[in-house]
């Protein structure tokens, strides 16, 4: 199944702010740490891709980078949205003090797979377009706003990944 497109601008309804706003409480947080982490990614092949995008839930699909020291594939759910054919991730590691390792993955070695797409990964470097991808993110999760005034705390400045899809090997 292919990624599914997720326009950040798109008016959500009540369960989605709802599953947004719960996702912001301490309970939200150690579950998306410790649980859904864990089978998220099962529930996702499992239901061909329909989990959680055919649920008014917060959209995320299985990345699977390969590790950076190991060479070994890595799999982990992430929420994401588009800025046109490009998938946005959000390094934000749950406000946390360091990088996500997926995020070391993809800079170390930028193929990857997201959906179960080819995408080629990028950091957003320049300051301005990294303001508006993260203000794009905030619509998409709440949360966002919290893990940026965490990690600034921290001095850690949480990076945006652009995901661009890889080029077909089969096309001319």
């Amino acid at each position: 199944m292919p990624l599914r497109y997720i326009d950040p601008n798109r008016r959500r309804g009540w369960l989605y702010r709802a599953d947004m706003r719960f996702g912001q409480t301490r309970a939200g947080q150690f579950l998306g740490r410790h649980v859904y982490r864990r089978i998220d990614p099962w529930l996702y092949r499992k239901t061909g891709g329909r989990y959680p995008t055919a649920l008014p839930l917060i959209p995320s699909a299985p990345l699977t980078t390969t590790g950076a020291k190991t060479g070994l594939p890595r799999e982990v759910q992430l929420a994401y949205f588009h800025d046109g054919s490009d998938a946005i991730l959000i390094a934000s590691n749950h406000g946390g003090p360091r990088h996500p390792g997926w995020y070391h993955n993809l800079m170390a070695r930028p193929q990857c797979r997201f959906g179960g797409d080819a995408f080629v990964a990028t950091e957003v470097t320049d300051p301005s377009e990294h303001a508006r991808l993260y203000a794009l993110a905030e619509q998409v999760y709440a949360g966002y706003g919290d893990y940026r005034v965490q990690t600034a705390a921290l001095g850690r400045r949480i990076p945006v990944v652009r995901l661009k899809p890889a080029a077909s090997p089969n096309r001319d």
